[in-house]
């Protein structure tokens, strides 16, 4: 009698279809919210600094732009910086969304305030890219 020829490393079961899509999803979410906070922080320095620097560099004179500073149909800089900041706030509330449905129920993100602040974050956003949008647009269609 001989013995089993059988190899000493362990197969694992195959997974289906739907947990394999359920695990790319929460790899993209994930690499969406590491991504979307260096942004957020980038994005949004830059656009403090223009509204602040710009409102002082107009008040001591030093500065007289062409159109209307912080106008949103017609400052092409403010209107892209909101357009930028909406977008990457949309990243990041939209990925923890998608992060607190795959969980359903489990673990430390899934509670009802931090999904409520994220529709909240990602109404937000979309809001301030709903209304830069035509701007950034047409600024580059024009290129």
């Amino acid at each position: 009698m001989s013995p089993p020829s059988s190899s000493d490393e362990f197969t694992s079961p195959k997974r289906s279809a739907s947990a394999r899509v359920a695990e790319f999803i929460e790899r993209v979410c994930l690499i969406g919210i590491q991504l979307s906070i260096p942004m957020t922080i980038v994005v949004m320095s830059g656009f403090f600094l223009y509204l602040i620097g710009g409102f002082v560099l107009l008040q001591l004179g030093f500065w007289s732009p062409s159109y209307p500073f912080l106008s949103i149909t017609e400052d092409v800089y403010f209107a892209w910086l909101g357009f930028l900041t909406g977008g990457t706030i949309c990243l990041g509330t939209g990925c923890l969304i998608g992060l607190a449905l795959l969980t359903d129920g489990e673990g430390e993100i899934h509670n009802d305030v931090s999904i409520l602040a994220s529709f909240i974050g990602f109404g937000f956003g979309a809001g301030v890219m709903r209304m830069t949008y035509e701007v950034v647009l047409a600024s580059v269609l024009s290129l």
